[in-house]
C-alpha cells in the first residue's frame, strides 16, 4: 500500500452528549462523557491506516499526558509517530466537543501545541517515497504552523508528490487568502457547499458552478465537494462525477469529514473514476456518523465495503470495486 504524509492537528477530545443547550450563562448537564484521540489530520490519517496505508503524521503535542496518550494510541493503530514533536510550554490541544440530540456536534478549541509547529521541524525525510501528501485546512490558521504547512507542500512539490487540502467546515473565510495562493500547487481540495464561495472569492450570493469553474481556473485539479442533500460531486476540467449519500442512522457527526477526506484519498491513489471515488468517501463518512466520536472509531474499509456492499443491492457493475481497492 502507499506511503501517506499527513499534517495537522492532534488532541484529545472531551466529548460530552447534550441533551439541550443552553442560553449563554445557562448550565446543560451532559448524559455522557467520553475522552477520545481526535485532530482532523489524525483522524483521517488513523482511517487510511486502517485501510493498509503507511501513515507518516507531522504535528506537535505537548509534553502532559494527554501528549503521551496520544502518541501511544496513534503508534498502537500504527500510525508514525517519528516527526511528531513534544512542546515544552503548550498543551496538547483539548477540544470541548458537544453532541446534540440529532447528533450534530459543536466544538471548542483551544489549539495549543498545534498551533506552534515550526517550518524547522518539518523533515525532509518524511516525504521519502510518498505518493500523497494531505493538509488539513485547520494548520492553515496561524503562524508558525501554517507557515510549516507551507514548506511541507513545497518539499511535496519537489517531490513531484500530489497535495490534497481538506477544508472544514466553518474555516475557509479565514484560510481562503492562503488557500487562493496555494490553487496551482494543489492536486484536489475537498469541502461542503457553503465554503464554495468565500473561497472562491465571490459574496454569499455566487452560484455555485461559478465558482466552481473559478477554482478549477485558477489551478487546482479537483474539487471534492459535499451538497446538502443531493449527496458529493467531483469536478475536473473534463466534467462532473457525483453519488448520493448513504441513508444511515446518525449518531455523531464529528470527524464524517475526516473520514470523507480518507475516502476520497483511497479512491484517488487507487485510480477510481470520480463516481467511485464520491461514493467510497460517502460511504467512508457514512459509518464515522454511526459511532460515537472520531479517532480510534474512524472506519476500517472492511466496514465501509460492507455498506457499499449493502446498499449495491443486484448492481453487478459494482462488484469490482474492492478488488481495485485490494490491488497492489
Amino acid at each position: 500500500m502507499a506511503a501517506i504524509v499527513l499534517l495537522g492537528d492532534i488532541n484529545i477530545d472531551l466529548v460530552l452528549d447534550i441533551p439541550a443547550y443552553p442560553p449563554e450563562g445557562g448550565e446543560a448537564i451532559a448524559t455522557a462523557q467520553r475522552h477520545m484521540l481526535g485532530g482532523s489530520a489524525t483522524n483521517t490519517a488513523i482511517a487510511l491506516s486502517r485501510a493498509g496505508h503507511d501513515c507518516r503524521l507531522i504535528g506537535r503535542v505537548g509534553q502532559d499526558a494527554w501528549g503521551q496518550q496520544a502518541l501511544s494510541s496513534l503508534e498502537d493503530i500504527g500510525v508514525s509517530t517519528a516527526w511528531i514533536g513534544r512542546d515544552p510550554s503548550e498543551p496538547t490541544q483539548t477540544n470541548i466537543v458537544t453532541v446534540g440530540k440529532s447528533g450534530e456536534r459543536t466544538m471548542f478549541a483551544y489549539r495549543g501545541a498545534n498551533a506552534h509547529l515550526s517550518p524547522a521541524f518539518i523533515a525532509d525525510d518524511v516525504f521519502g517515497d510518498a505518493a500523497l501528501f494531505h493538509l488539513s485546512g485547520y494548520a492553515l490558521l496561524q503562524s508558525p504552523q501554517s507557515d510549516a504547512a507551507m514548506r511541507a507542500i513545497e518539499l511535496a512539490q519537489e517531490g513531484g508528490i500530489p497535495v490534497t487540502l481538506d477544508i472544514p467546515a466553518g474555516v475557509a473565510l479565514s484560510v481562503a487568502p492562503q488557500v487562493c495562493n496555494l490553487l496551482p500547487k494543489l492536486d484536489t481540495i475537498m469541502l461542503g457547499g457553503a465554503d464554495l464561495a468565500p473561497l472562491a472569492g465571490g459574496g454569499s450570493d455566487t452560484p455555485a458552478e461559478e465558482a466552481i469553474r473559478s477554482l478549477l481556473h485558477q489551478g487546482v485539479k479537483r474539487i471534492a465537494l459535499k451538497h446538502d442533500a443531493a449527496g458529493s460531486s467531483l469536478y475536473q476540467n473534463a466534467g462532473v462525477e457525483s453519488a448520493p449519500w448513504f441513508f444511515v442512522a446518525a449518531v455523531d457527526t464529528t470527524g464524517a469529514g475526516d473520514a470523507f477526506a480518507a475516502g476520497h484519498i483511497i479512491g484517488r491513489l487507487s485510480g477510481l473514476p470520480g463516481a467511485e471515488c464520491c461514493r467510497l468517501a460517502n460511504a467512508f463518512g457514512a459509518v464515522a456518523v454511526t459511532r460515537q466520536g472520531a479517532g480510534t472509531s474512524m472506519p476500517a474499509l472492511a466496514e465501509v465495503m460492507a455498506l457499499i456492499g449493502a446498499d449495491n443491492g443486484n448492481r453487478p457493475e459494482k462488484a469490482g470495486l474492492r478488488e481495485e481497492l485490494e490491488r497492489p
